[in-house]
């Protein structure tokens, strides 16, 4: 990645917004209108984001394991949070396959699975999933205050912290 701001200041005179970061640990935060927010080291992890044009609110989550770990959590509070599920954008990245889990892949298969099967019972419609294919390592961002979604790789493991 650049050594620019990750989000580049549209031409406005404006102080740059608060940053939130979402880790593992955090498994999802509500990150609130005029904020930024992103999850990074997105490997085998999955990162998914709920943003709401009306509110200008997103749910940020970062999960080793959907299935276990609180996705269908999120999913609840946003189904509580914003009012007309037509209209969010959903975003999913990550969920690399796990050499562990070689050569079928089947239990990344089942989580990338739960993912897209959680996101359609729950009333998510056309979610965009990016999933990555190779030991590159997604970084997924939302922009609150223009609805933003972009997602970014990086090969350089033994760069990161």
């Amino acid at each position: 990645m650049s050594p620019k701001n990750r989000f580049e200041n549209s031409g406005f005179n404006e102080e740059e917004p608060e940053k939130i970061e979402v880790s593992q640990w955090d498994e999802w935060k509500l990150v609130e209108g005029g904020q930024l927010a992103e999850t990074t080291g997105l490997g085998p992890c999955f990162g998914v984001v709920i943003y709401d044009p009306e509110t200008k609110r997103a749910l940020v989550g970062h999960f080793t394991d959907p299935r276990v770990n609180d996705f269908e959590g999120m999913l609840a509070e946003a189904k509580k949070l914003f009012n007309d599920l037509t209209k969010v954008k959903v975003c999913v990245g990550g969920g690399a396959p796990d050499p562990d889990d070689a050569p079928d892949f089947t239990d990344d298969k089942k989580k990338r699975k739960f993912v897209k099967d959680k996101l359609t019972e729950n009333g998510f419609q056309n979610p965009k999933i990016d999933y990555q294919n190779s030991m590159d390592t997604t970084v997924l961002r939302v922009d609150t205050r223009n609805g933003n979604i972009e997602y970014d790789t990086e090969s350089d493991w033994e760069d990161e912290d």
